[in-house]
C-alpha cells in the first residue's frame, strides 16, 4: 500500500498508466484534499483500488510544516498513521517527509518499477513514457541516467 499525491496521480492519469500502476501497487490511499485537487483538474472519479481516507486528528505536526498545503499535510499525517510511503513529485513535501523518516517515491521511480517489473513491456515504450513524463516533472541528466540503469 502507498499514499498517492496529486502530482503522481495526475501524471499517471495523463500517461494513461493508472491501471498499470495498480498491477504494481495493489492498493493506495489519498486524502479528501488530494481527491478534491485531482477531481478539479481531471473531473474524473478515482479507480476503486484507490481509497479516500482522512488522517486522525491527533497527529500533530510541528509549525515548520506551515509552508506545506493542507493536502500535503494530510498526506504526511496519513503516512505517519499508517506507516506507509508517499508517492509524490512535490519537492517540499518530499523533503518534509524525509525529515520525518517517511519513505518517498516519485513518478520516475514508479515508472522505472513498471518497466523492470515487465508491466511496461518494451524499452521503446518505456523511453516514450520517460519523455512524456518530462511534461509533468523536471528530470535532470543524473535522474535520467538513473532511470536508464539496470536495477
Amino acid at each position: 500500500m502507498i499514499i498517492l499525491d496529486n502530482s503522481v496521480l495526475s501524471a499517471f492519469r495523463r500517461l494513461k498508466l493508472l491501471s498499470n500502476l495498480n498491477k504494481l501497487i495493489s492498493s493506495a490511499i489519498i486524502s479528501k484534499e488530494v481527491f478534491n485537487e485531482y477531481s478539479k483538474q481531471w473531473q474524473k472519479k478515482i479507480p476503486n483500488w484507490i481509497k479516500i481516507k482522512q488522517p486522525r486528528d491527533d497527529i500533530i505536526l510541528e509549525s515548520g510544516s506551515v509552508s506545506l498545503s493542507k493536502a500535503d499535510l494530510s498526506l504526511i499525517r496519513l503516512a505517519l498513521e499508517h506507516k506507509i510511503p508517499i508517492a509524490t513529485d512535490d519537492k517540499s513535501l518530499r523533503q518534509f517527509a524525509k525529515n520525518l523518516d517517511i519513505s518517498i517515491v516519485g513518478s520516475l521511480g514508479l515508472l522505472k518499477s513498471l518497466y523492470y517489473s515487465k508491466i511496461i513491456k518494451t524499452k521503446k515504450e518505456y523511453l516514450s513514457f520517460l519523455e512524456s513524463l518530462q511534461e509533468d516533472i523536471f528530470i535532470s541528466n543524473e535522474l535520467m541516467k538513473w532511470a536508464l540503469e539496470e536495477p
